[in-house]
């Protein structure tokens, strides 16, 4: 296992850099980069490195190029509206009343688009962040996003 470099290293033109800092940078969660990753939808790979206080942490390298291409169609994404359906699927739940209790709350944020309600993606990665970073801060440990097929 490595050491996880802050700011990115640079070695034959890779970045590399804790998944969480990456996060932060397009405003994705750490579970849909994940997903594209595993998809193929961006070129990067994913590894296990110890930080400076000896914890493991989730360290994503990637090129110059694929950061650009992310953070630019991160945007595009974040500005996007999925179905209450497709909302649960990236939420990873299944029941439909806890997406309606997330609108409620004012949790994530929804839209008429041709008489049907639609959520803005942009506040479904928002919540994500918000919830991976919630349970950074209660000392759960940082694990491995998996795909559920």
């Amino acid at each position: 296992m490595s050491v996880a470099s802050s700011p990115p290293a640079t070695s034959k033109g890779t970045l590399s850099m804790p998944l969480r800092e990456l996060s932060e940078q397009v405003r994705l969660s750490r579970q849909t980069i994940v997903h594209w990753i595993d998809r193929h939808l961006i070129d990067a790979d994913l590894r296990w490195a110890l930080d400076e206080s000896n914890e493991e942490v989730r360290v994503i390298e990637l090129s110059e190029g694929t950061l650009d291409f992310l953070k630019g169609f991160a945007a595009d994404y974040r500005e996007d509206t999925v179905s209450r359906t497709e909302a649960r699927r990236i939420l990873r739940q299944i029941d439909r009343k806890k997406i309606k209790k997330l609108i409620r709350a004012g949790d994530v944020q929804d839209v008429e688009v041709d008489d049907e309600t639609k959520i803005v993606v942009g506040s479904i990665e928002d919540f994500m962040i918000e919830r991976e970073q919630s349970r950074r801060e209660n000392g759960e440990a940082e694990e491995e996003e998996e795909e559920e097929e």
